[in-house]
Formats: structure tokens, C-alpha cells, sequence
């Protein structure tokens, strides 16, 4: 079955929506108008620009206007959002660059500090530390963040904020997500009430016409990309893949056999994307146990010193000893279940070319780059019950991935698993329209308080001003109903917040609580409060466990929503029913599900086990929880914990804040509570502690008296971590000894 391909701008015009006039082909950096300034610095590494930046550059980049790119992977976005950065800069003010990842984030500092060396301009990074005012970010020119940390930023109001001139907003696509995507939307609102700059990035969107409208911007939007993609579907009963462009190839044997024994012998890369885990992993041993003869082609010496950099950097037996194997044929799996020292391992073998073949989750689409020149999809994904097939943007995104510039001539992307009249309309489709998700009880609990604490609004009228200009009413209201719509709406939600004491009323007026500040400057929903008074209530204050407190922080909506919930749950019924009669967890109450109950314990005792100074392989063994969700399972106990503390010290619970601000520095560090103050110090964790403690080192005090020698011969502890400790204990004993600056 063959079919015409169509191109983007085809489809869009059978839409009845306007292309934007991009050309066709590379522009010479000296034949467009722009801040010479600018054109220096771009022209020490492009003498050319691309398409939609030519084009963005002619729609008003450095006119102040909002733009929305949509154009496809490897298509200069990344130059559009900096050369806007550059002109705020350049114009005496400061950007920033905001992405859903951390990793991408970091990607992008790196590349931003690339491009902008040796120009002057200062650039730093902040992910993380919501309650932080983020003041001391006051020095940098262009600040790199995370969505969250911005919005957290941008309630926190420092100083520096009223300077930000352009507001770069990649992957503008997530705003669609029904998790994260209202806190998209709430920064757009707030950068087009405060006057800010916004450059909005993607390369799938099915209405960007409509979002830059919104916006009040222009939609550049192009289809130009370096390396042709082909698009293609394999046809299981033919054993054929059908390309879009009239070629037939033949298939011996399953797909993924044929089609990796083929990058092997065409010397090639290959990324398969499966929709879970198990599935991820299982292929790539399969393909692992299968290379053979294969495996010779391998660059020998490169797979040798990957696999030393893997000793190096994974820090989990388990996970060194699985990779290992995939890795010296030359395969990989790649998941959020690996923890990122792993995933950075894969990455890095994959974008050097040291491995031939990835298997990986739709996770890595959107996430780091690392474009291969075949992608097959698997499109087929278990949700609510049943198998379903993911959505044309999915599919898009994964596609973005085939095709490397710099090697190969065409990328291409087969689906794999969807018949021959559905595949072919995912390939001759547009992605999805994007639609808002600020309307539930969630976004609006979180965003309407956040609107109150930071003073952005004062009163119902304020509030409603702000959600009549979010995507949302743009999309599916007009003219009086909006106001009337977000009354009933707002009015709602502010009386939940207040019979809770988070908010309180007074005729039209409102205003957070003490509580409800706390709230919101420390970034949690408010019913991750609600939720934990309530089930702390149950408990002795006094005696409380620390099984208890976790299992009270897992059950929490922050807790659940950062975490995978695909864990094994073996029969615990009895465990749980007699510690629940002991008092020693949480009872379970009417609107928690006993399954979701059962899988809070299950991650509360891996806590448990981590603040008990388990070793992370056994933890895996003992919950089978993959280190990657510990790791983040850990990180959002801690912020949670240390949240509550505070919150809770401000009520009448302030016992059990006094136990949770100790529970928070536990789990930072996954130590006892006796090795708090020695884990303080920066360069001694949880294992050099334990040393030191053994070594009859209770506190820092104790640390300081410490002779060279002494310090020297504790396990663990060597002349850089000594050096370490001298810059923030200067006064010690051994930081005065001259041994330790001796070679």
C-alpha cells in the first residue's frame, strides 16, 4: 500500500490554517538584518542561519515580539531562543530558558555556555530549592530552569524578575500535559501580564497558530529540516516495510532482527522505542543474546573504555552488571527506571557511537537528544486496562529522533505495530491539538493560592482577571460567560482552601493564611497538607514511628504524582493490617484505594530502609523498586518532609514538625539521626560518615581535632576529601598539619 506524502504545510492547509513563509533552504548570515552585536557573535560558529530562523528573525525576534516556533527536530530552535536571550541582554536586561527536565536544562546550560564564551555574559542554573528566594540568581545574565523552579520564581518575586526581559519556553507542547501543563500555562500568563518576551518552542503541535494568538504573538512555523525524515510502516502479514516515498523493503525474519543485523552490517545506528520498561529490557537482551557474529564490527577499544566509565560512574552493582553485558555487544536499554548515572552512561555511548543499537522508552523522547538514523515505534501502550495506541504527537516526537545531521544523508522512522490504514494516518497527520489542563481541582487549588501569596492578586475580581487570560478561556469561552465561569469556578475553590484555614475570606476580598503562605512558597499542593494533618491526627505525637511519618509523606498527592506506581506488591495484607492495629501506620481511609495503600508502603519501606543506611542494591532487592524511582522517591520525601516541618511548626502539631525536619535531613542523606551533623558537611556522605562515627567521630568538633594521620587512616577518607573539609573547617587540626599539602 502505497500513499502521496504530504507535507506539513500541506496538511495544515487542508486544516484551513496559514503557513508561515519560510524559505526553503539555508540563509546567508549577511544578507539578514539584524544587531550587528548579535551577528558577530552567531557568526563565529553559523555562516548560514536556517529556515525558521531567518524567519523568526523577519516575524520580530529582536523587535520584542512573542513568538511560537513550530518546526521539526535539528532545526535551529535552540539559535532562535538564544539569539533573543542574547538581544535582552545586550539591551540591558536578562532572560531566561526554561525546560520540563532537568537534564535538558543542564544540556542547555552547557550549550548556552558553548555559544556564549569569551562574550561576557553570565550564566547560571537553578532547578531545584522552591522555597529558595532565588536572589543570589541576581548575578547572572541568563538563568537556565526548570518549569517548576520558574513558577516557584516567579510566586518568590526577587528582585532580579522585574529585569527579565524574554522568557524562552521550550517543549511548549507540555502545556497539554494533564500533569504539568498548567504550570506551562501559568507562567504564560504571568509573563504576558508582567510584559515579558516569550519564545516558545516545539516541534509538535497540531494548533500553534492558535497558541501564538493567544499569546499575542506570531507562529512561525516550518517544515525545513537538515536531514530528510522517511517515514514508513511495517507490514506484519507481508513482512514488508512501505515507505512513504514508493520504497518497499523486504524484511527476513521478526522487524527488530533484521532491522538491527541490518545497522550492524550498514554500520548505522538504531533506536527502538517500547512503552514500558519490561518491554525495553527485554528486547535489548533478546538482541543482546542474539548479535553473534555481529559484535566484530564493534570499535573494540571504545566498548572497553565505556564499560571503565560505567564502573566508574554506576554506582549500583546491579545496574553495572546488567548494562555490562548489553554494552559489550553493543546494545543498551534506556528508562527512568536507571538511575541518571546510568542513563548518562547510555547516552554517552550512543551519542559517541559506541553503541550500535538503544531500546528505550517514550522517555528519552522527550528528553535528551540523541538522533539515530533508524527509529522504529512501537506504538501499541497498556493504560486503564487495555492496549491503546499513543497519540500522533508521541509518534512525532519519537520521530524527531531519526536522522543525524552531522552522519547521516535521511532519517528514518518505522511504526511497527499498527495496521496499515492507521499507521499511514500517523504519518500523514498533524499532531494533536494542545489543550489546556488548568481547569481541575488540582491546578486550580495550587495556582489560585499561589496567585494570593505572591500578591499578584488580591481579590476574587484579581483572580478571575488572571484565569479569564489563560489558554483555557481563549480555547472555550468568549465575552461575559468567561467572567461568569471563573466566578463559580474560583468562588468554589477559595471555600475549600478556607474551610482547611489556608485562605480567608472577607466579602470579596481574600487573603492567604500564614499556612497558606507557607504553602505555596514551598511548593506543594494544598492537599498535600490537608491529606497529612489529617492522617497525623490519627497518631500519638509523641511516639510516632518513623514507618508512620513515611508512609503518611508517600500517601500524600505530591508523593504519588512523582513517582512510578509500577511495583510488584506481593501479599502484604497481613503486615499491614497488624501494623495498622499497632498504630505504627496510618489508618486507611475512605477515599484511598487499598492498592494505592499497599504500594505507599511498599515505597515507605524502602525509605525506611534507605534512612537506616540500607545499601541501595539491597533495597532494590528487597522492594524491587529500580533505583531510578528510589532515587526520586527520596528526593520527593525530602522535600516533602521538610515542607510539612515547616508548615507543621506554625500549627499544633509542632512535635511532629520537630520530627519531620530531622525525618528530612535523614533522607537527604540516608543516615541514622546520630550522623546528621557529620553528613552536613559537603564530601561526607552517608558511607564516610558511618567511618567516621565507627572511628569514634561523633560531631564536628570532634572532627576538628583530628591529626592528618588520624583523618587519613579512617576508611573512606583520602587527601581530596581532606583538602574538602579544610575549605569549610579551616580551623582543624589536620587542615594546620603541612603533611597534607605534601605530594
Amino acid at each position: 500500500m502505497i500513499y502521496t506524502h504530504k507535507t506539513r504545510s500541506d496538511l495544515y492547509s487542508e486544516a484551513g490554517v496559514s503557513m508561515s513563509s519560510c524559505p526553503d533552504t539555508y540563509v546567508e548570515i549577511d544578507k539578514v538584518s539584524m544587531p550587528p552585536r548579535i551577528k558577530d557573535i552567531v557568526s563565529r560558529y553559523y555562516k548560514y542561519l536556517t529556515p525558521p530562523q531567518a524567519e523568526a528573525i523577519r516575524r520580530g525576534l529582536f523587535g520584542d515580539k512573542n513568538i511560537l516556533v513550530s518546526a521539526p527536530t535539528a532545526s535551529g530552535k535552540s539559535l532562535i531562543a538564544y539569539m533573543a536571550l542574547i538581544n535582552a541582554v545586550l539591551s540591558g536586561y536578562k532572560g531566561v530558558y526554561t525546560t520540563p527536565l532537568k537534564a535538558l536544562a543542564n544540556e542547555k546550560l552547557e550549550d548556552l555556555i558553548y555559544h556564549l564564551r569569551d562574550t561576557g555574559i553570565k550564566i547560571g542554573i537553578s532547578t531545584g530549592d522552591y522555597d529558595s528566594s532565588g536572589e543570589e540568581l541576581s548575578k547572572y545574565d541568563i538563568i537556565v530552569t526548570t518549569y517548576e523552579r520558574l513558577d516557584s520564581l516567579l510566586r518568590m518575586r526577587p528582585s532580579w524578575i522585574r529585569d527579565v526581559k524574554t522568557i524562552v519556553i521550550d517543549e511548549i507542547h507540555v502545556l497539554g500535559d494533564e500533569d504539568r501543563g498548567s504550570v506551562v500555562e501559568m507562567i504564560i500568563v504571568r509573563s504576558l501580564r508582567l510584559n515579558k518576551q516569550i519564545i516558545a518552542l516545539s516541534a509538535t503541535i497540531g494548533n500553534p497558530q492558535e497558541l501564538a494568538a493567544w499569546m499575542n504573538g506570531e507562529a512561525v512555523i516550518c517544515d525545513w529540516r537538515p536531514v530528510p525524515l522517511i517515514q514508513g510502516y511495517y507490514d506484519k502479514k507481508k513482512h514488508r516495510i512501505f515507505f512513504e516515498n514508493g520504497r518497499i523493503e523486504d524484511v527476513y525474519g521478526d522487524l527488530i532482527s533484521y532491522s538491527v543485523s541490518k545497522a550492524f552490517r550498514e554500520d548505522y545506528q538504531l533506536l527502538i522505542f517500547k512503552q514500558s520498561r519490561r518491554e525495553a529490557e527485554s528486547t535489548a537482551s533478546k538482541i543482546a543474546s542474539e548479535i553473534g557474529l555481529l559484535s566484530s564490527k564493534l570499535p573494540r577499544e571504545r566498548i572497553r573504555e565505556l564499560l571503565n566509565y560505567a564502573q566508574d560512574t554506576i554506582s549500583s552493582k546491579i545496574e553495572r552488571e546488567v548494562l555490562s553485558k548489553l554494552v559489550s555487544v553493543g546494545v543498551a536499554f534506556h528508562h527512568a527506571g536507571l538511575s541518571l548515572e546510568a542513563r548518562r552512561v547510555v547516552e554517552k555511548g550512543f551519542r559517541d557511537r559506541i553503541l550500535k543499537v538503544v531500546v528505550a522508552t517514550p522517555t528519552l523522547a522527550a528528553g535528551v537528544n540523541l538522533p539515530a538514523r533508524r527509529v522504529i515505534v512501537y506504538a501499541y501502550r497498556y493504560e486503564r486496562g487495555f492496549y491503546e495506541p499513543i497519540s500522533i504527537l508521541e509518534y512525532k516526537q519519537m520521530g524527531g529522533r531519526a536522522g543525524r545531521p552531522q552522519y547521516d544523508p535521511y532519517g528514518e522512522i518505522v511504526i511497527a505495530d499498527l495496521d496499515p490504514d492507521l499507521a499511514i494516518k500517523y504519518m500523514s497527520s498533524p499532531p494533536e491539538d494542545i489543550y489546556s489542563t488548568i481547569n481541575n481541582e488540582r491546578s486550580l487549588r495550587i495556582h489560585l493560592l499561589s496567585l494570593l501569596a505572591s500578591k499578584y492578586a488580591r481579590d476574587i475580581n484579581d483572580l478571575v482577571n488572571y484565569m479569564s487570560r489563560t489558554f483555557y478561556s481563549y480555547k472555550n469561552m468568549r465575552g461575559s460567560m468567561t467572567r461568569d465561569y471563573w466566578n463559580r469556578v474560583v468562588s468554589k475553590i477559595l471555600r475549600e482552601l478556607q474551610r482547611s484555614n489556608i485562605v480567608a475570606l472577607e466579602n470579596n476580598r481574600v487573603r492567604p493564611t500564614r499556612i497558606g503562605e507557607l504553602i505555596s512558597n514551598l511548593y506543594i499542593d494544598p492537599l498535600t497538607y490537608i491529606r497529612a494533618r489529617e492522617l497525623l491526627e490519627y497518631s500519638e505525637q509523641g511516639s510516632l514511628e518513623d514507618i508512620y511519618l513515611l508512609h503518611t509523606i508517600v500517601l500524600t498527592p505530591d508523593f504519588m504524582r512523582n513517582i512510578s506506581r509500577r511495583v510488584r506488591i506481593r501479599d502484604l495484607r497481613d503486615e499491614i493490617v497488624g501494623l495498622i492495629e499497632k498504630g505504627s501506620l496510618p489508618p486507611i481511609l475512605d477515599d484511598i484505594d487499598d492498592e494505592l495503600y499497599v504500594i505507599a508502603y511498599v515505597y515507605a519501606k524502602a525509605l525506611k530502609l534507605w534512612v537506616d543506611e540500607v545499601d541501595e542494591d539491597e533495597i532494590m532487592k528487597t522492594t524491587n523498586i529500580p533505583l531510578g524511582d528510589l532515587r526520586v522517591a527520596i528526593e520527593t520525601a525530602t522535600w516533602i518532609s521538610y515542607a510539612l516541618s515547616k508548615i507543621f511548626s506554625e500549627t499544633d502539631l509542632k512535635k511532629i514538625s520537630k520530627k519531620l525536619s530531622i525525618l528530612s535531613k535523614r533522607l537527604e542523606s540516608g543516615v541514622k539521626e546520630e550522623l546528621i551533623e557529620l553528613t552536613s558537611l559537603r564530601g561526607i556522605g552517608r558511607v564516610r560518615a558511618r567511618s567516621l562515627y565507627k572511628a569514634g567521630v561523633r560531631t564536628i568538633e570532634d572532627l576538628k581535632k583530628l591529626s592528618i594521620n588520624k583523618l587519613l587512616s579512617i576508611e573512606g577518607i583520602n587527601r581530596g576529601v581532606a583538602r574538602e573539609l579544610c575549605e569549610q573547617i579551616p580551623d582543624a587540626v589536620f587542615c594546620k598539619e603541612s603533611l597534607l599539602f605534601d605530594k
